[in-house]
């Protein structure tokens, strides 16, 4: 009777903590399109989790490893990301710099394990996988382009694991995602595009949402006490969001019958992901872990828009190029216990950019990153409590201007964030 109030409990917290992150995952951004801030220990250890996958959050990292969690178990949370990047345009031999506007985004997580018998395990999570939000002033130079972008998404995943013995275990989940993009940009109707003339600029709104399903697999293998090996894979998602392009036209411009509000479909995939993880714990207290991630971004290789109405702009579809490239994520993360009850940790990533060379824009104006992080656990009887922080920075990038599309000559520099995690656990 007491394990199953038990498992009512944390099925009735698992529902609160997804009706929390509903609310609170409109705001969940990240400098690049994906994003890996799962849990506040895996932030800590730099996302070094696919092989130790030891807590409920290997839900999003690697769900074979649930099969290590006793009894039922919860785990919730929140990351804040505060942001900065600066970039220069330079437009008929003029200079202007222009900073991202400062906003804190906060994407959560929770999760929750239950073991059925001496093979099965249930799980589920909700977390945010991918997302983007960059915000300039309405009258910057790149506005024609973006002065605002807004993609967010959140993900349910729930997983069934199964113990074969004691060296190996396989998990397999469904996943449902949630995505919500808000893009903003001016479009001037007579097409000169002049960086320094507002006059004619007409804003252009488009928002859409819609739910996507995929699936992912785990497996983890541990030949001895001392070695174990991650690999888990997430499904491509062959997105299509529908929603609205709305239009506002100052006084006294003459649009021929354009820039009429219209219903729009916005259609875009996000890739395989393969993650491959090796941990090796010399001694019972600590642990090393190298992983890594490879992502097949070529498949994002364009956004199309499908207007219901052709006199919004003039056609009903429009395709805009990406042609991102596959690349790879590296992560290490280091694990001590001085005394039963505290965990000290640090991290490093170094994570490849997927945009090519001549398809850069303002939506992600970024490159190449590095992390370092660090954190702690603390555990007081049922109760766990993990705090983390991770300092980013990002390789400087010019971009070349591109007539037709509004990006003009442009440099970026002092790309970083600060990144802060808190999340709660409590094993019934």
């Amino acid at each position: 009777m007491r394990n199953k109030f038990a498992v009512y409990v944390s099925i009735l917290l698992c529902v609160i903590g997804f009706m929390i992150s509903s609310s609170i995952c409109k705001k969940a951004e990240a400098s690049g399109l994906a994003l890996y801030e799962w849990s506040a220990r895996g932030n800590a250890l730099g996302g070094a989790m696919i092989a130790r996958a030891d807590d409920p959050s290997a839900i999003a990292w690697n769900p074979a490893g649930i099969t290590q969690l006793s009894g039922t178990q919860f785990l919730a949370g929140v990351t804040g990301i505060s942001i900065k990047n600066e970039l220069t345009t330079t437009y008929n031999g003029k200079s202007q710099s222009q900073n991202l506007k400062d906003k804190i985004y906060t994407p959560p997580h929770s999760y929750f394990t239950h073991q059925l018998t001496d093979k099965v395990w249930l799980g589920v999570g909700t977390f945010t996988r991918f997302g983007l939000g960059t915000s300039f002033s309405e009258d910057w130079a790149g506005r024609y382009s973006s002065y605002s972008t807004e993609l967010n998404t959140f993900s349910i995943n729930p997983n069934i694991a199964y113990k074969y013995n004691k060296y190996l275990s396989f998990a397999m989940g469904v996943e449902l995602m949630y995505v919500r993009a808000d893009l903003r940009n001016k479009i001037d109707p007579t097409g000169a595009d002049d960086p320094d003339d507002t006059s004619h600029d007409i804003d252009q709104r488009i928002i859409v949402d819609g739910v996507t399903p995929g699936f992912n697999a785990g497996l983890r293998i541990t030949p001895n006490d001392q070695w174990a090996f991650g690999f888990s894979y997430r499904s491509k998602m062959l997105h299509h969001a529908d929603g609205s392009a709305s239009y506002n036209v100052p006084d006294g411009i003459s649009t021929t019958n354009y820039f009429n509000d219209s219903e729009i479909t916005m259609s875009m995939n996000t890739p395989n992901m393969f993650f491959f993880g090796l941990e090796y714990k010399p001694v019972p207290n600590f642990s090393v872990e190298a992983d890594a991630i490879y992502s097949e971004w070529s498949s994002y290789s364009d956004i199309s828009y499908g207007f219901s109405k052709a006199t919004a702009i003039g056609r009903k579809n429009i395709t805009i190029d990406k042609k991102w490239e596959d690349v790879w994520r590296f992560q290490f993360g280091l694990e001590y216990l001085p005394i039963e009850n505290l965990a000290l940790r640090a991290g490093y990533v170094y994570d490849q950019s997927p945009i090519r060379e001549g398809y850069e824009d303002y939506m992600i104006p970024a490159n190449d990153r590095q992390i370092l992080s660090t954190g702690f656990g603390l555990t007081f009887d049922k109760l766990v409590v993990d705090v983390s922080y991770m300092y980013l920075w990002m390789k400087d990038r010019t971009i070349n201007a591109r007539p037709g599309t509004g990006i003009i000559d442009t440099s970026t520099k002092n790309g970083q964030s600060h990144v802060v995690g808190f999340s709660l656990g409590y094993n019934f």
